[in-house]
């Protein structure tokens, strides 16, 4: 089951239709502020959820009188983001597949809760994704692969989300590493690019941040 969380970040709204077209979700949920997009492109959530602190009256207030969009509303004095309890609800609702959109820009500190978050699926068997007009960014736990042509931009960077990441090798890179362990600190793993037509990630242990970006 794909689901697209429609977040409160920067937005590029071309950009984040084109992606609601390719992804095909099975689900979208709107998650606070995100509704001002959903609502200026004619988005219709299946899920509304927030505290609301940071949408315009006048949007929330047309989403409430759809009363089939069930809806969530949470205190501002809460333990996580909104963006986080979307994603534990995209979980509850059997998603395998989540997509961040407007999950970036903005306050740095809501950026980093939802970084982190991108780890909570894993738990689940699950995958998860930030996707703006530059980055693609999603975390992996155990040894993969990936094709140049569903590659997105130039570059393609690793850094530690645990302590460390033990035994990493890279093949099929401009830069390639042979059984190294990559501690949170490290910045070796910053723009590399694909060489050949599939490249291979293979490690250990930990978990590996993947960022695939492009300049603008």
């Amino acid at each position: 089951m794909n689901t697209v969380l429609i977040c409160g970040g920067e937005i590029n709204d071309e950009f984040s239709l084109v992606c609601l077209k390719q992804i095909k979700p099975d689900c979208i949920i709107g998650v606070d502020k995100g509704l001002e997009f959903c609502y200026r492109n004619h988005v219709i959530p299946d899920w509304i959820l927030g505290d609301f602190d940071s949408i315009s009256k006048e949007v929330i207030d047309w989403y409430r009188e759809q009363q089939e969009i069930p809806i969530r509303q949470y205190k501002p004095e809460k333990d996580d983001t909104d963006a986080r309890l979307g994603m534990e609800l995209a979980l509850k609702l059997g998603s395998d597949k989540i997509f961040l959109l407007g999950a970036t820009g903005g306050r740095l500190d809501h950026y980093m809760g939802n970084l982190q978050s991108l780890q909570v699926p894993l738990k689940y068997g699950a995958k998860a994704w930030i996707i703006d007009s530059q980055n693609v960014i999603t975390v992996w736990d155990s040894s993969f692969s990936v094709k140049k042509q569903d590659s997105f931009g130039k570059y393609i960077s690793f850094l530690a989300m645990s302590e460390k990441v033990e035994g990493i090798t890279l093949k099929g890179f401009k830069y390639p590493l042979l059984k190294y362990t990559m501690t949170n600190d490290d910045g070796i793993g910053i723009s590399n690019e694909m060489q050949e037509d599939t490249v291979y990630v293979e490690f250990e242990r930990g978990i590996l941040l993947m960022i695939m970006s492009r300049d603008k």
